[in-house]
């Protein structure tokens, strides 16, 4: 290898040593800012009145009336989708179904902007055959933590726990309690993926590999 060619490999093995090592500094301060995120347990002692823990008693049955719906709609939609996959005179080799939802700021919130989303945090699951983790009668409270009031002694869905009690990074932040008496609306979105494959050579679609 030529000296100047040993040169410029030297200096960009050196660049990228450098990259690496910045790269995990970058890592590293969002690992901490994504701690961060998540609710500060002295929240869900703190003192609440009797007006707020009703609401948030009845933000965990909305939400366990929210579960059996998106159980009912993948339990129509797989069905039908399976069927088509099913069939070998139908491109549909595979299929998702996803729930997305976004749980929204109350209008009258100090940090609500109509010109903007108004998301405290948003949730993404799959309807795909288990649908869930909810089960009929499973209490999904955090026992060793200590809850408010009636909300101490009522069955948590799992939606509500998964609310409090789980972050999945900046869009998907776990909510203190405090935040959870924000929530105004959930705006739910449903997205069905059809998948296929083309063959460009024959001109055909391609069986799935199931």
């Amino acid at each position: 290898m030529p000296p100047k060619q040993r040169e410029q490999l030297s200096s960009l093995r050196e660049q990228l040593f450098q990259l690496e090592h910045a790269c995990q500094r970058l890592c590293r301060k969002a690992e901490a800012l994504d701690d961060g995120l998540g609710p500060d347990p002295t929240d869900d002692e703190a003192g609440f009145t009797s007006e707020e823990i009703e609401r948030l008693v009845q933000l965990n049955e909305r939400l366990a009336f929210l579960a059996r719906h998106l159980q009912e709609v993948g339990q129509t939609l797989c069905p039908q989708l399976e069927a088509r996959v099913a069939d070998p005179d139908d491109p549909l080799d595979d299929f998702e179904i996803e729930a997305i939802l976004h749980f929204m700021l109350r209008e009258d919130d100090p940090d609500y902007d109509e010109d903007s989303d108004s998301f405290l945090t948003e949730r993404r699951f799959s309807l795909k055959g288990d649908l869930n983790h909810e089960r009929e009668g499973v209490d999904y409270r955090e026992t060793v933590r200590c809850f408010p009031g009636r909300l101490n002694q009522v069955a948590h869905c799992w939606l509500f726990h998964d609310l409090y009690d789980h972050s999945y990074g900046l869009e998907q932040p776990a909510l203190s309690l405090g935040d959870c008496l924000r929530i105004d609306k959930i705006w739910v979105r449903i997205a069905v993926e059809h998948q296929a494959t083309l063959d460009l050579e024959s001109g055909t679609w391609l069986p799935g590999s199931a």
